[in-house]
C-alpha cells in the first residue's frame, strides 16, 4: 500500500473503533519522506511524504492511510536510549546552557516530564559533554523509553550528517577560551566559540 500524506491521528472521531496496524519507526527515521516499512500486521508499506515532513515529522499515532478491509494504517516510534537531564538549580542561565549545548550537537530536545529535566538522545560523547559542563549543577542518566513528542522543544535532525566516526557524533563543545571555525562535509560552516 501506498501512503501519501498523513491524514489524521488514531483519537479523531473517524478512526474510533477500527482496527489500527501500527508501522514501527526510530527516532531518527520521524524526518524522512520516504520509506518502505512492514507494518505489525506484515502489511508492505511504502510511504511517499511531502517536504512539511521535514519540518513537522511523523508523530506517533499518526495515521498515513486506510488499507482495503478499512484497517488503520498508523504509525509509531520505538523506544531508543534517551539521556535524562536534570537541573539541580533550574535558573535561565543553566537553563540556555545545556540547551544551547544539546543544540550545538545538532540533537533533538525534549522537556522532560519533571521539573528541571531535559531529555536528548543518548550518544556517549552527549554524556561526557553534559557531565562536565562547568558551574551546571545537574545530573545525567540514560534510560530506554519512548519520546513524548508533545513535549518536544525542537527537532534538529535530519540534515544528514557523516564524519565516518561514530565517536564524534558532531558535538564541538570544550572547555577552553579560544574560538575555532570548522566545516563539514553537509554544505555549510559553522563558527563556534567556546568558553
Amino acid at each position: 500500500m501506498l501512503c501519501e500524506k498523513i491524514i489524521g491521528k488514531c483519537s479523531d472521531s473517524q478512526f474510533s473503533g477500527k482496527n489500527v496496524d501500527y508501522v514501527d519507526f526510530e527516532w531518527h527515521e520521524t524526518y524522512s519522506k520516504l520509506h518502505r516499512k512492514s507494518s505489525r500486521g506484515g502489511r508492505d508499506v511504502a510511504i511517499s511524504l511531502d517536504d512539511s515532513i521535514l519540518k513537522i515529522g511523523i508523530k506517533p499515532g499518526d495515521v498515513l492511510g486506510l488499507d482495503s478491509d478499512g484497517t488503520v494504517i498508523a504509525a509509531d516510534v520505538l523506544e531508543t536510549d534517551i539521556l535524562s537531564i536534570k537541573l539541580i538549580e533550574s535558573d535561565f542561565l543553566s537553563v540556555s546552557k545545556v540547551a544551547y549545548e544539546i543544540g550545538n550537537c545538532h540533537a533533538p530536545l525534549f522537556a522532560g516530564k519533571e521539573a528541571g529535566e531535559l531529555i536528548t538522545i543518548f550518544n556517549e560523547p552527549m554524556k561526557r559533554l553534559l557531565e562536565n559542563l562547568h558551574g551546571i549543577k545537574l545530573t545525567v542518566e540514560k534510560r530506554n523509553e519512548k519520546l513524548d513528542f508533545s513535549r518536544q522543544i525542537s527537532s534538529i535532525v535530519g540534515h544528514g550528517h557523516s564524519h565516518g566516526n561514530s565517536e564524534h557524533e558532531h558535538c564541538h563543545a570544550h572547555e577552553h577560551g579560544h574560538a575555532h571555525g570548522h566545516s563539514h562535509e553537509h554544505g555549510h560552516s559553522h563558527e563556534h566559540a567556546h568558553g
